[in-house]
């Protein structure tokens, strides 16, 4: 979509919820322009636990609507995302002591797959000791009274927002990142939107018939940009991460705290663990969020409780990140307490969207349209596909089965590096290849220990909006948190992107720099021996 004057729904926020109402409001024939001040699932959408699951501990709170809907929504993505979105084992061990003895967490099972119904991926098993430690051995084996297993899915989080962007643009949406939006005015058919474009330099103003505000931890922020100085829309609280080296491989661990009876799970990811999350309120700016010492700490004596004979000191942890959940306000409860429900509101021309899950993203997309449709007094929208633009058209098995030798006889790729590519972008991977037409340098390795390439650096830039070093490998590619994410291979990204961008060598510094800060935001998250080589 060209820019023009005036669209039926203007979005703020580049995140999961923007992006699913971009794809689904373009699908239904809506004119859209999306707005994000920093690059797309910068914020909360690239921090999460990189789960798609219903929540079991929220069965505790009886919060059985909620648990039900996200059992649908994981059925759904397991079936249109399976290159984003993969069945995941999880084990929950039961300590003597445990507030939750054997019979409740056999209870909370049973009816964890009941909810599910026809969408489970499969039926939950119960464990004894012996058998616990043979799937697990380094569990804890003093006073292990036994282990639930039971499935859920994980997902690459930021790729699930991209593909929601791209597929929107396909459907003529205008999705801008680092397009921040300076001024609201209210008009009486709708708002003036002024904005300020970081790329350009560019100002402008676009007039939208609807206002949609999914700008998450920035909510509250947004609602005093229209003039609405007392509106308090969310409660962020605050979830910390952590990566270690691989404690188990094959299953995520679920960990019941003891002192604040709060889960922790240790889950597989790209090779090592990632540990997490954190749940504290925070009402600090959402724009310079670090996890704090105490929270890596936490994070660390509570893993080392359960998985006692791995290492867990602060040295050994690779990297940290945070995000801020955008939990729909509340007064009262713990921060854990508090509800992960969904809340959508109407006033006038503007919608507003907080709190819900990265799981019932779809979902409520779906109802912030309905929302829509009626304030701009159109027919209500016909379902939307829930297909997204590296969705294969055949099961990932046979998907990979079918194509990987294809791939390694035409472009001479390892054996891994096809099937990488492949579960990363579903069926865009060839697109990815077909740069090495134009370039068989570009099929080297970022770092030899890894499977990322070139082509996939020119790719993010030239198709997939990346405009800064980070945006790159962070967010498009999943070296970021890895050990492998500076040195060799933050030099070669930045020096192909210099190349294909035409930046001047200062532009090449100033983008090290850059992606350096984002990585160590603080002097104790700095890995011991990093070099920093900026020529």
């Amino acid at each position: 979509m060209s820019e023009t004057s005036e669209v039926d729904l203007v979005i703020l926020g580049g995140g999961i919820n923007g992006a699913g109402v971009a794809y689904q409001a373009a699908q239904a024939g809506l004119s859209v322009a999306l707005f994000e001040k920093n690059d797309f699932a910068s914020g909360t959408s690239s921090k999460s636990t990189k789960l798609i699951h219903g929540g079991i501990r929220y069965l505790e709170h009886f919060h059985f609507s909620l648990v039900f809907e996200s059992l649908r929504e994981r059925y759904r993505l397991l079936q249109t995302a399976p290159h984003l979105v993969r069945p995941l084992s999880f084990l929950l061990p039961c300590y003597l002591g445990d507030r939750n003895p054997p019979w409740m967490l056999k209870i909370g099972l049973w009816l964890y797959d009941i909810l599910a119904g026809s969408h489970r991926i499969a039926f939950h098993q119960w464990l004894t000791q012996e058998q616990s430690l043979q799937k697990a051995p380094f569990l804890k084996k003093e006073g292990l009274l036994g282990c639930g297993v039971y499935f859920d899915a994980q997902v690459n989080d930021a790729r699930l927002v991209l593909e929601n962007i791209l597929g929107a643009e396909e459907k003529g949406a205008a999705c801008w990142n680092y397009r921040a939006v300076t001024q609201l005015n209210k008009a009486e058919d709708g708002y003036h939107v002024f904005y300020k474009d970081e790329k350009t330099g560019e100002s402008g103003v676009l007039k939208a018939r609807c206002l949609l505000n999914a700008t998450g931890p920035w909510a509250n922020l947004t609602a005093k940009l229209l003039g609405d100085d007392g509106v308090v829309l969310v409660r962020p609280t605050r979830g910390s991460h952590i990566v270690v080296s691989q404690v188990i491989p094959g299953h995520a661990v679920l960990i019941t705290t003891p002192k604040d009876n709060r889960i922790i799970f240790v889950i597989p990811w790209q090779g090592f663990s990632l540990v997490g999350t954190t749940d504290l309120d925070d009402s600090t700016d959402p724009d310079h969020l670090v996890p704090t010492e105490d929270e890596i700490q936490y994070l660390l004596n509570e893993a080392s409780r359960v998985f006692p004979g791995q290492s867990w000191e602060r040295s050994k942890v690779i990297s940290a990140f945070t995000g801020l959940r955008p939990l729909a306000f509340s007064t009262g409860d713990s921060a854990s307490a508090v509800s992960r429900e969904d809340r959508i509101l109407a006033e006038g021309r503007l919608v507003t969207i907080v709190g819900g899950k990265l799981t019932t993203y779809r979902s409520m997309a779906e109802k912030a349209l309905k929302k829509i449709m009626i304030i701009l007094n159109k027919k209500a929208a016909l379902p939307a596909s829930d297909r997204l633009p590296g969705t294969p058209n055949v099961p990932m098995d046979e998907f990979l089965d079918t194509q990987k030798k294809q791939a390694a006889g035409k472009y001479f790729l390892a054996g891994d590096q096809f099937e990488y590519l492949a579960n990363l972008y579903g069926q865009r991977a060839w697109k990815v290849l077909k740069l090495l037409e134009e370039n068989p340098a570009w099929a080297e390795r970022l770092h030899s220990n890894r499977p990322e390439i070139l082509a996939q650096v020119v790719f993010a830039v030239r198709e997939e909006k990346a405009v800064h070093l980070d945006d790159v490998l962070m967010r498009r590619l999943e070296i970021g948190y890895s050990p492998e994410r500076w040195g060799e291979a933050a030099q070669k990204a930045a020096h192909c992107m210099e190349a294909i961008l035409d930046w001047p060598k200062s532009r090449t510094k100033e983008e090290i720099q850059r992606y350096r800060h984002k990585l160590f935001p603080s002097p104790s998250d700095e890995t011991t021996g990093v070099q920093l080589d900026l020529e």
